[in-house]
């Protein structure tokens, strides 16, 4: 008995989705697709797409879904994740440097030295030390190799260029609390929100990066939201006033993290024009049977995407 479902070319592959009720517009385009993108892949955009019966899914698509629509979705979630690393770009070299002038201030070499680090921390950031001489050991830079190849140090400002966003958000969770507030008052938050926030902020990071679905996926674990009805916030008026105005119902999609971001962004960059093309996109999102784009996260009341410039 075969263990694995069997091999299909791209023509069986259409044919088993017209059987199934998908509609085409043109066929050769669909063959091209299927070709380029692969039948698994646009799967999970067109899953929500299929019948019910009772609490099951069946593997009948609903009346009016077309390839084509699929996608249109499939594009969309490209193109939102483009903007997702863009900002994240933005956000995690401002942070970067940030920590590297503050603690480079005190000591250029700060990133190697226990007394900065939580004393609960401190195995952790040895293994965090690890991994980050073999980043610099992999290094090509020439910024790298002109200390590398003269036996030279690092100062915290050259070598935060070869962290990535895990070892952004590792590091700080590592630091002494007196550090990680010195890095927030930059952002106006608490410290625990912070990282909470660097930690999701990563995990959207690498999905974008590899290129998985991003535009409805429910991730594992919630984003903190400060609202002024929590006692912990109160003294934060500028994060309450802008999450209390935003229908974020799942702290676990997408729109709750795109949320964050701008609200990241808007403490250090004014004419940052990064919402608009936000805007530009979802107003194009795709028509499909019971494809929402409220399933990115905000209430369904509202038909456009729900978040204006910060102020």
């Amino acid at each position: 008995m075969s263990l694995t479902k069997p091999f299909c070319e791209y023509n069986e592959m259409l044919s088993l989705l017209n059987q199934r009720k998908m509609k085409f517009k043109d066929k050769t385009y669909a063959l091209k697709k299927l070709s380029q993108i692969g039948y698994y892949r646009l799967s999970g955009f067109w899953y929500v797409a299929r019948q019910q019966s009772g609490n099951i899914l069946t593997e009948d698509f609903i009346s009016g879904t077309y390839f084509e629509s699929i996608c249109e979705l499939y594009i969309f979630d490209k193109k939102l994740r483009i903007l997702l690393l863009d900002i994240i770009e933005r956000i995690e070299i401002h942070i970067r440097n940030i920590i590297a002038h503050e603690l480079g201030r005190i000591d250029p070499l700060a990133y190697q030295y226990a007394y900065f680090i939580d004393k609960s921390q401190r195995s952790r950031h040895q293994q965090w030390l690890a991994d980050l001489d073999k980043k610099v050991k992999r290094s090509q830079d020439d910024f790298i190799l002109h200390y590398v190849n003269q036996g030279k140090p690092i100062p915290f400002w050259v070598i935060v260029n070869v962290w990535d966003f895990g070892s952004l958000s590792k590091y700080y969770s590592l630091l002494d609390k007196t550090h990680q507030d010195t890095i927030v008052k930059y952002f106006n938050i608490d410290r625990a929100t912070f990282g909470n926030w660097l930690q999701q902020l990563n995990y959207l990071r690498n999905c974008a990066a590899h290129h998985n679905r991003v535009w409805n996926r429910l991730f594992s674990s919630d984003i903190v939201i400060p609202t002024g009805s929590e006692s912990r916030f109160k003294r934060y008026k500028k994060a309450t006033s802008y999450f209390d105005k935003l229908p974020i119902y799942d702290p676990k999609r997408v729109f709750s993290r795109i949320a964050v971001l701008w609200f990241l962004v808007s403490q250090f960059s004014q004419n940052y024009k990064w919402l608009d093309k936000l805007d530009r996109l979802t107003n194009k999102f795709p028509t499909i049977p019971n494809v929402r784009i409220s399933s990115m996260g905000f209430h369904s009341s509202h038909t456009n995407f729900p978040i204006t410039d910060f102020s």
